[in-house]
């Protein structure tokens, strides 16, 4: 992906990972403090992905407390985050706080003091956009701040699934009408995690949410391939959606959910 940024305390003494990988990546990318809670040394990596109108931060990290301040903060972006040890999230300034479980998503506005406690060595995913791309098009957005989103949300999981795409791929997106392609997707599959308008929803199934469900259904293909009941039925109920709505992914990109597996196939052997 274009205007990637890999990031590693592996390559900074043991004694100074913490000062440097405070100072150079959150306290100067995202104005936030880090306070590590564990006596072993601390060790994290991340990769900064930018894209018009959104940053994607991704890696893995030793147990720590991050909090924000709202000096130096820029008021109208938001950020989802989402990891596997994130346990208790606040927001002092919307008087709210609430308890993560592996998986979880939730959101919070840049302009306001927040605080993230991480008690387990995980990964974690972090997407940063202007407010306003999802301020008309989500239902009462500021209703959805620091509010736990659970991990089994269709839109959350195909987001996930997009995002992990983009990063087991290392695409690199030199086009820019490719770029905005890929953060409309991101977008509309936001849209309808937080929770869509009527006008919104409808937008993002046609965009989106189509695209990303699709290349869900092709991985599953591909992981199922030499299964003898692989079918649309099959395909259908794993991800419960009906076979017609399979079809129609597959006919709106010019070809038969049959056709694609004997491709495949064809393909494989």
């Amino acid at each position: 992906m274009s205007d990637a940024i890999h990031l590693s305390t592996d390559v900074i003494a043991p004694p100074h990972r913490f000062a440097v990988w405070r100072e150079a990546l959150f306290q100067t990318q995202f104005n936030v403090d880090i306070e590590p809670t564990s006596n072993d040394p601390f060790r994290a990596q991340a990769t900064i992905r930018t894209l018009p109108g959104l940053r994607l931060l991704s890696g893995k990290s030793s147990p720590a407390t991050y909090r924000r301040n709202t000096k130096h903060v820029v008021r109208d972006d938001v950020v989802l985050s989402f990891g596997r040890e994130v346990k208790h999230v606040s927001a002092p300034a919307n008087g709210r706080e609430t308890m993560i479980e592996a998986g979880d998503a939730f959101l919070l506005p840049c302009g306001g003091c927040a605080s993230i406690q991480v008690p387990h060595e995980g990964e974690f995913t972090s997407l940063r956009l202007p407010r306003a791309a999802l301020a008309g098009n989500v239902v009462c957005l500021e209703d959805a701040y620091c509010r736990r989103i659970p991990r089994d949300t269709p839109a959350l999981m195909l987001l996930k699934r997009y995002l992990a795409l983009l990063t087991d791929e290392v695409a690199e997106l030199a086009d820019s009408s490719l770029q905005h392609s890929v953060v409309t997707h991101i977008y509309d599959l936001l849209t309808k995690t937080l929770g869509a308008t009527r006008d919104a929803a409808a937008l993002a199934d046609a965009r989106g949410v189509r695209a990303a469900r699709l290349k869900m259904i092709k991985d599953d293909i591909a992981r199922h391939l030499i299964d003898a009941c692989l079918s649309v039925r099959t395909v259908a109920a794993r991800h419960k959606i009906s076979p017609r709505y399979v079809q129609r992914l597959f006919d709106d990109g010019g070809s038969t959910f049959t056709e694609y597996v004997i491709a495949q196939r064809l393909e494989r052997a």
